[in-house]
């Protein structure tokens, strides 16, 4: 990205949750994801040019490389230059090998202009240092893909030195899990202490853009504001208590560090806005657990 004090757009894609044909999603339900990427493209392409294409982690459905090398395939199709962190499904050896592609890009900081994007990995807190001091997946890959955000000692302080240390007069944090998360089941109370703590350390963010929930949102943590991308796996209305199609959000970042953001859902009849049922509803909102909702899916079965 070149340095400029004009507006900067840009586009997020989150919870890509690529596959190979034929291959069960995780969970049992999903969209075509790879229908879902040809939709956004078509309209992403159709904006005015961005300046950069971010994609906020969950990129593989089971953290695999044959995955990721479908994802990268897909995201070299993008005019804008890509920028992607990890999320939960990711797999780090498999995320940071197979997206190695001159136009992909992993690294942490981006600066433009009198900005300053910074890339956090919400699971670092779940990870292990190895030997030689670096941070490595657990060994049980369950413990990655079924935890909520976990920032970890050593990921707030990276937060902190590179908001001190940054030229730029605004920050942005991109991040997978979002704080403060308005839907119930992706809530975790200790995730969302530690950034409340943090995020009044550190002046100079302006907001955060996130995803994991699959549902759409934007509001305000802490005075910032926290803006949830789409996804493409499936998609989910809680106001309207129906399915949405995928989509994706736009920004355009000004110099004063002011902040505009546009979630586009891409309507087809392959993905109508179906009523969710009220099973569905209540565990997306944190009133059922998994559990209680599985068992009245097995009662369903057998009336």
């Amino acid at each position: 990205m070149t340095r400029s004090l004009d507006t900067i757009r840009i586009a997020q894609l989150s919870d890509t949750h690529f596959l190979e044909p034929g291959r069960a999603p995780e969970g049992g339900f999903a969209y075509d994801t790879s229908a879902a990427f040809d939709a956004v493209l078509a309209d992403l392409e159709s904006q005015p040019p961005f300046d950069l294409v971010v994609v906020t982690g969950d990129i593989a459905d089971h953290g695999e490389p044959a995955q990721y090398l479908a994802a990268a395939d897909a995201f070299d199709q993008i005019t804008a230059p890509v920028h992607v962190c990890p999320g939960n499904h990711d797999q780090d050896v498999a995320f940071h090998g197979s997206l190695d592609r001159p136009r992909i890009g992993t690294e942490r900081v981006i600066e433009q202009g009198n900005w300053c994007f910074l890339f956090v990995d919400s699971n670092s807190g779940i990870m292990h240092l190895d030997a030689s001091g670096r941070l490595v997946d657990p060994d049980d890959y369950g413990d990655r893909l079924h935890a909520n955000g976990s920032l970890g000692a050593q990921e707030r302080a990276w937060i902190q030195q590179m908001c001190a240390t940054t030229d730029a007069e605004h920050v942005f944090i991109w991040i997978h899990h979002p704080p403060g998360v308005v839907v119930g089941m992706s809530r975790d109370d200790s995730y969302e202490a530690d950034w409340r703590e943090l995020i009044v350390q550190l002046p100079n963010v302006r907001g955060l853009g996130a995803g994991h929930t699959h549902v759409p949102a934007h509001y305000d943590f802490e005075g910032r504001t926290v803006y949830v991308c789409s996804a493409f796996k499936n998609n989910f209305d809680l106001d309207a208590e129906t399915m949405l199609p995928p989509g994706y959000r736009s920004y355009a970042f000004h110099a004063d560090g002011s902040v505009e953001s546009q979630v586009h859902n891409v309507d087809d009849p392959q993905w109508p806005r179906s009523p969710l049922g009220r099973a569905v509803v209540s565990l997306i909102r944190g009133e059922l657990s998994w559990d209680d909702f599985d068992a009245i899916v097995a009662r369903k079965r057998v009336s």
